[in-house]
C-alpha cells in the first residue's frame, strides 16, 4: 500500500470533461487557494465518496447555473447511487489523515481515477412503470 502523504495529486475534472492533474500542495494554507482557483467558486463543498477520495465543487454551482458536470456525475455514481446531478468543475483528492487535514491522491490513485473518467460508464436510472 502506498505511503500516504499530505502532498501528492489532485484531479480536476471540467463540465467541458477535460481533466487536469494538479500538484497538492503540502501546506494547508495552499489547500484553499488550489480548490478555489480549480472550482472557480467562492464557496465550495466536499463530498466524501470513499476513505481516500473526497470530490470539492462548488456549492452554489446549480444555483448559479454552472453546467452538469458528466465526468464528476459519473465518478461518483461508480461509488454511490446517484441521487443528484453535479454542477460545475469538480477537485478530486484523496481522504483525510487523523488530523482531518485533505490529503493528496497517490499515484496509483491518480491513475485509477484517470482510468475512471476515460471508460465510458452508464449511469443507473429509476425504473419506471412502463
Amino acid at each position: 500500500m502506498p505511503t500516504r502523504t499530505k502532498s501528492g495529486f489532485a484531479l480536476l475534472i471540467r463540465t467541458d470533461s477535460l481533466f487536469r492533474v494538479l500538484d497538492w500542495p503540502a501546506s494547508d494554507a495552499g489547500h484553499l487557494q488550489v480548490i478555489r482557483a480549480a472550482c472557480d467558486c467562492d464557496h465550495f463543498d466536499a463530498i466524501r465518496i470513499t476513505d481516500n477520495l473526497t470530490m470539492w465543487l462548488d456549492d452554489e454551482g446549480l444555483l448559479n447555473g454552472a453546467p452538469y458536470n458528466p465526468g464528476a456525475t459519473l465518478l461518483y455514481a461508480q461509488h454511490h447511487p446517484l441521487h443528484q446531478p453535479y454542477h460545475g468543475h469538480a477537485l478530486f483528492t484523496g481522504g483525510a489523515d487523523a488530523e482531518g487535514n485533505t490529503l493528496g491522491l497517490t499515484d496509483h490513485e491518480l491513475t485509477d481515477l484517470v482510468e475512471q473518467h476515460l471508460a465510458p460508464t452508464v449511469i443507473p436510472r429509476q425504473r419506471t412503470g412502463n
